[in-house]
């Protein structure tokens, strides 16, 4: 079987008509057309433009600038970064200046016309490279410290410059897209879902705050739910934010063109990429609440109150049974040294030994409970 490729360019929208009439007559093949055999159409992304259409609503100059000012400002920031860091550090914001100069390139040069990429690259050298070494001299210039300096400014200008490109990035993934033709409802679906998902992963951070480091049942502790929340949005707004990063990544790309032949692995990348960086973020979550749990552990054997972990206080006790033998769940009570424990719940209290590395439950009416003034309890 032989085929021949031909790329035909014409204003307007094409006639599929027109064309047929064309083939039937050999003016682009050159060989016989069977109109009942073969079938024409139109590449997606190929139709054109309606020629009797009004014309496009002009674009505004802040979405053209936008991006080659945030671009700018990250190539600012790497300046300033350049003239903090130290060592071989100073290789990363030389690197990520030189990554920057072919989008910035393409967005300088025009993007209706095709330019050599030789010009692309030259627009683009000559605009990070001089903002680079405007940051670098400004920092070097600037009273006080350079690395002291410089490293507030580069915060700042990176800060602001990453927002906007996020914006850009988000604006160029989610316009003409699934969401944008179903947000009357996605949005007022998301916000119930988010509500009710972050006091449900606080509450998983305290279970593993206590069950993982003092093997304390979570319900054995009143923890208000404002404090769930709190615990929460920590976690779950870093996985939020680099899901939003991918998505805003992925947004470039569609931007530049970048998965125009390789749409089916977008559509299964892109959401199995921000799932796993949302994976990632809400396990080192935990991990953090299992972190907590350990500097807690230390501080209790050095006989310390631990730090507070969203509403969870810690308490080095003195423990004295009001009998010589009394009840203990995992005993036995030791009355020499303090336990910890993370407050009650109804007739019972769950404390925790910190020699042993064990919990143990007591009845309050069982016991005399004190606090600790010293390393010893008498």
């Amino acid at each position: 079987m032989i085929s021949t490729v031909r790329i035909l360019k014409q204003p307007g929208r094409p006639s599929i008509e027109a064309l047929e009439r064309r083939l039937e007559r050999g003016t682009l093949t050159g060989r016989a057309y069977d109109a009942e055999a073969l079938q024409l159409r139109i590449p997606m992304g190929m139709e054109g433009r309606d020629p009797d259409a009004p014309p496009p609503s002009p674009v505004s100059a802040w979405r053209l600038a936008g991006p080659v000012l945030a671009g700018l400002g990250v190539a600012v920031a790497c300046g300033f970064a350049t003239a903090a860091a130290d060592g071989l550090f100073v290789l990363v914001p030389l690197l990520v200046a030189c990554a920057l100069v072919w989008p910035v390139g393409h967005e300088i040069t025009s993007r209706r016309e095709e330019r050599p990429p030789a010009v692309t690259m030259a627009w683009g050298t000559a605009a990070v490279g001089t903002m680079t070494g405007s940051g670098l001299m400004l920092a070097l210039t600037v009273p006080g410290p350079p690395a002291q300096a410089a490293r507030v400014i580069a915060y700042a200008v990176l800060g602001a410059a990453l927002l906007a490109l996020i914006l850009y990035g988000l604006r160029y993934a989610l316009v003409h897209s699934w969401f944008s033709r179903n947000a009357n409802w996605a949005v007022p679906a998301i916000v119930p879902a988010l509500a009710l998902s972050l006091p449900w992963f606080g509450g998983l951070l305290h279970t593993v705050y206590l069950k993982a480091g003092f093997d304390v049942p979570s319900d054995a502790i009143q923890v208000s739910v404002y404090w769930s929340y709190a615990a929460s949005l920590k976690p779950i707004g870093i996985a939020l934010g680099l899901g939003v990063l991918v998505l805003a990544i992925a947004g470039w790309m569609r931007h530049y063109h970048q998965w125009v032949h390789a749409r089916g692995m977008v559509r299964v990348g892109v959401p199995l990429t921000s799932l796993f960086v949302i994976g990632i973020s809400l396990t080192a979550g935990l991990a953090g609440a299992e972190a907590a749990a350990s500097r807690a552990r230390a501080a209790a054997a050095f006989g310390k109150n631990p730090a507070a972990y969203y509403g969870v206080q810690g308490r080095l006790v003195c423990v004295k049974p009001v009998a010589k033998e009394i009840p203990v769940f995992n005993g036995p009570l030791a009355t020499t040294h303090p336990l910890l424990t993370f407050g009650t719940s109804g007739d019972r209290a769950w404390l925790w030994d910190p020699r042993r590395a064990q919990s143990l439950s007591i009845r309050l009416e069982d016991v005399v409970v004190t606090e600790a003034g010293a390393s010893a309890c008498s």
